[in-house]
């Protein structure tokens, strides 16, 4: 290869030329996947969140409906049955919207006011299911509602 005299080897440019484009497409290659695997990373993290998130939600509904339903038939003699209810409340202190954490707030106190109020017999209790009153639903459409925002994330 002569550069000094001003004239090159063809050969000298066609191998320079192979060299620099196997550099370029190593390091594009290797971009690429360093920036596909950050993004999946990422989308793995949220989608665990999604999940557990999901969980959190699904455990609260379960535990405020037991609750309910006894508080409609029974005094509150046992205060430990609103604890998992209240710890699953304070763990979506932890990660979930305002609006999702004031409506379970919400259903914690529907469930201590019912307890205080004159249990119900089995033809009222089946008469309210019947009228479609679920002091659930408001949390459910919030939790739904921010669940699949969270989704949307994903895609």
């Amino acid at each position: 290869m002569k550069f000094i005299g001003g004239s090159c080897d063809p050969a000298s440019i066609s191998a320079l030329a192979a060299i620099f484009g196997s550099l370029s497409g190593a390091l594009v290659s290797s971009v690429s996947t360093w920036i596909t695997q950050k993004r999946l990373g990422r989308r793995d993290i949220l989608a665990g969140r999604i999940f557990c998130r999901e969980q959190l939600y699904s455990d609260f509904i379960s535990e405020s409906a037991h609750a309910l339903a006894d508080a409609v038939q029974h005094n509150l003699q046992d205060p430990n049955n609103l604890t998992p209810a209240y710890a699953l409340l304070s763990r979506m202190r932890l990660s979930s919207s305002n609006d999702a954490l004031a409506s379970a707030e919400r259903i914690i106190q529907h469930i201590i006011n019912t307890y205080s109020e004159p249990n119900l017999p089995p033809e009222q209790i089946q008469s309210r299911a019947a009228q479609r009153r679920d002091p659930l639903r408001e949390f459910s459409n919030i939790c739904r509602a921010e669940l699949e925002a969270m989704q949307n994330q994903l895609r």
